[in-house]
């Protein structure tokens, strides 16, 4: 079920955003337009619904860092400058959520611990009216149809700094519910590969079959063998064939544990993956996770043409136009060049972001 919409409020530099996606969405503008923001709120959804809303927010530095700060503009409403409003429209059902600043108590020292001030779900292509609505939660309080269409009371008291997707009980009472969580939890996030001299992707591994990549590509060699072993080659060869004319990849195996490995012309013995180059390391990481022989129905990528040579673009946006045949992408990127050569492949949603007077806007074609 596609993204059809994604609304941001009050996320750092985003005071108010509003975009309308399609399958391959490209986000691209110059350094500090706010690009990752909106990749970091995107995955604030995906957080949310796996329970780790408060340690997400935590990591950016607690509520009060990625809090909008650019005062009141011109139309906002004062309530909006103390609060967060993350929402994703799909097809069939429409969510939205609210966070804010707790009240001060004396008595609990998690004082910057965030607070949800509203939850809602409803049915798409009706509106956001009321009786649309199947799920509705006021600070701790919620109420949401059950398997029988019933409007009840949730039963259990929710902890205000995570969301009720964090907190299901009995989730199969709740179907709805239960499909957006599991669908929201499925969304996978790429940003950075542990690519670092000594990290786990440079040494052996213990192999087990991996259909997905970790999120740091930490075993990038057991997920390059399931692809291999699962018939789905052809395309892995290719693209690294395209970006490395001279050399081949494979996996080597010793004892049950797993290595890259590469071949190259002139050279009289394989390379173990601790001798690759980080941007060599971080294109194979890209191919895997492209290419998931369990692909999920939204991916991002924060700039992946990150530590790759000018020389690697043409193959990465083919990889990607690739995949967008199996899941939903959001790419963001500073470089034009891998935007054009995407779109040379598929047809592409392009957004081009840029920043006045601290506030990120969608740039005026």
């Amino acid at each position: 079920m596609p993204v059809e919409k994604i609304e941001i409020h009050g996320f750092r530099s985003v005071r108010q955003l509003s975009l309308t996606l399609g399958q391959l969405n490209v986000i691209s503008g110059p350094n500090g337009c706010g690009k990752s923001n909106l990749y970091k709120a995107v995955r604030l959804l995906h957080d949310a619904a796996s329970g780790r809303l408060a340690a997400a927010l935590a990591e950016e530095g607690g509520i009060q860092k990625v809090m909008w700060a650019g005062g009141l503009r011109r139309g906002d409403r004062r309530h909006d400058a103390r609060r967060l409003t993350l929402a994703a429209q799909m097809d069939d059902l429409d969510y939205q959520l609210d966070i804010g600043f707790p009240e001060p108590l004396a008595t609990s020292l998690f004082n910057l611990d965030p607070l949800v001030k509203e939850e809602r779900i409803w049915l798409s292509g009706q509106r956001r009216r009321p009786a649309s609505c199947i799920m509705q939660r006021q600070n701790q309080t919620a109420f949401l149809h059950n398997v029988d269409g019933e409007r009840v009371a949730y039963p259990a008291t929710l902890h205000p700094e995570e969301s009720l997707f964090g907190q299901l009980g009995e989730p199969h009472r709740y179907p709805e519910l239960s499909q957006l969580r599991e669908r929201l939890r499925q969304w996978r996030f790429y940003h950075e590969f542990a690519v670092w001299p000594g990290s786990p992707i440079r040494a052996p591994q213990t192999g087990v079959r991996s259909p997905v990549l970790a999120h740091d590509g930490s075993n990038l060699a057991a997920a390059w063998a399931t692809i291999v072993e699962r018939g789905h080659h052809e395309l892995l060869y290719a693209v690294t064939a395209q970006a490395f004319p001279d050399s081949e990849f494979h996996v080597e195996v010793q004892n049950g544990r797993f290595q890259m490995q590469m071949s190259r012309r002139g050279v009289l013995r394989p390379l173990d993956s601790v001798e690759f180059s980080d941007g060599t390391l971080r294109f194979l990481c890209l191919v895997v996770a492209l290419l998931s022989p369990r692909p999920p129905q939204f991916m991002a990528l924060n700039e992946p043409e990150n530590s790759l040579h000018e020389d690697l673009l043409p193959a990465l946006a083919h990889l990607i136009a690739e995949a967008s045949q199996f899941c939903q992408l959001w790419i963001t990127s500073h470089s034009p060049r891998l935007a054009h050569l995407i779109a040379q492949h598929a047809p592409v949603n392009h957004i081009r972001l840029e920043q006045c007077e601290g506030e990120t806007r969608i740039a005026e074609e």
